[in-house]
């Protein structure tokens, strides 16, 4: 794999990634749902109880639980990188330049992995920012320590990145559809819930812990018993059930993202024609093409290209399977809601 090659992919992907809206609406979000529940009191991420608005352990659960929601953004963001040469045509071409396949797979996911984790960013930022408005209650803040924001992003939040890319990288790999990635991730997210949920007891907490690909529950595990006073001062240390936590699903994603570089054939086969068709096939008959037109680029071939694009993605969406299954969920919720009364209850006659 040549140095230059993979930087070369790699800063390629990170403009590409920078410059979609994906990027731009998931920072976005993000920032305002932190900054909301660091200036607004009826949003709220976490247990506050007597803990300060940016102590450290408020910055570390915030910024893991918003880590549960950029699965969806890591999927737009990481699926895309497998998937879209194939979708556009343009894979034969690039797979017929001097770009090695090593240089290809990993520069893609480094570089769409930086621009998630600036993404991921957007929550610090925000709850740095946050602290610092005007009409905040002194009370309610501690001391400012950059170090606590950046123990957050890059020792909790990148490997937590790392563990989910590799993950929908494999998947992408394997079933080339976003589609099958979406499903993928919405249903990890309803297991990790339940396994939340059946592991809660005192007695499964090293299980718990270890079995948490988020960290969220080794993070309960290591300050469950710390008073207010340490959570308001104290960063946990990387050690114990959290540093397990973090080498095994790290450990993970490396296995997960060896296996999808095993078995993604960067390079095109060619279908095969039997002899006897290639010899009876008539040589082909050579015509004249016609002139094509000249390009055109005003506006109103914008406008119109605009347009065909918008018309051609809304009825991508709107036939896709993901959104037939949408639409009958709604409707039967909506049948149930509004349709027979509930049982005991006369229903009452029209006016």
């Amino acid at each position: 794999m040549s140095g230059r090659m993979f930087r070369s992919v790699a800063a390629f992907e990170w403009r590409y990634q920078v410059r979609s809206p994906v990027f731009w609406v998931g920072a976005l979000l993000f920032f305002l749902l932190a900054f909301g529940s660091v200036t607004v009191d009826t949003i709220q991420i976490g247990s506050r109880g007597n803990v300060h608005l940016n102590s450290p352990f408020a910055i570390l659960q915030t910024l893991a639980i918003m880590s549960l929601f950029a699965v969806f953004v890591i999927v737009a963001m990481v699926a895309n990188v497998v998937i879209r040469d194939d979708e556009t045509g343009f894979a034969p071409i690039l797979r017929s330049t001097s770009v090695g396949k090593g240089s290809y797979l990993l520069g893609r996911f480094v570089g769409a992995n930086a621009a998630a984790l600036l993404v991921l960013a957007a929550v610090p930022l925000a709850l740095l920012a946050g602290s610092a408005m005007p009409w905040q209650d002194p009370e309610k803040l501690g001391p400012l320590r950059a170090g606590d924001y950046l123990y957050a992003l890059f020792a909790f939040g990148a490997p937590t990145l790392l563990i989910v890319s590799a993950s929908i990288f494999a998947l992408a790999t394997a079933t080339r559809s976003m589609m099958w990635c979406y499903i993928a991730a919405v249903a990890a997210l309803v297991l990790y819930f339940v396994m939340r949920t059946l592991l809660r007891d005192a007695q499964y907490d090293t299980v718990g812990a270890l079995a948490d690909p988020f960290g969220l529950s080794a993070l309960a595990v290591v300050t469950k018993y710390w008073t207010a006073a340490e959570r308001n001062s104290q960063l946990p240390p990387l050690s114990g059930l959290l540093l397990a936590n973090r080498l095994l699903w790290s450990g993970v994603a490396l296995l997960l993202f060896a296996w999808a570089w095993r078995v993604f054939r960067f390079e095109t086969v060619a279908a095969r024609r039997p002899a006897a068709a290639a010899a009876t096939e008539p040589a082909p008959v050579r015509r004249h093409a016609a002139a094509l037109p000249a390009p055109r680029a005003d506006r109103a071939t914008r406008l119109a290209q605009l347009w065909r694009l918008a018309r051609f993605d809304f009825a991508f969406v709107f036939r896709s399977p993901a959104s037939s299954c949408c639409w009958a969920s709604a409707c039967s919720t909506r049948s149930a809601r509004c349709g027979a009364p509930a049982s005991g209850t006369a229903a009452r006659p029209g006016r």
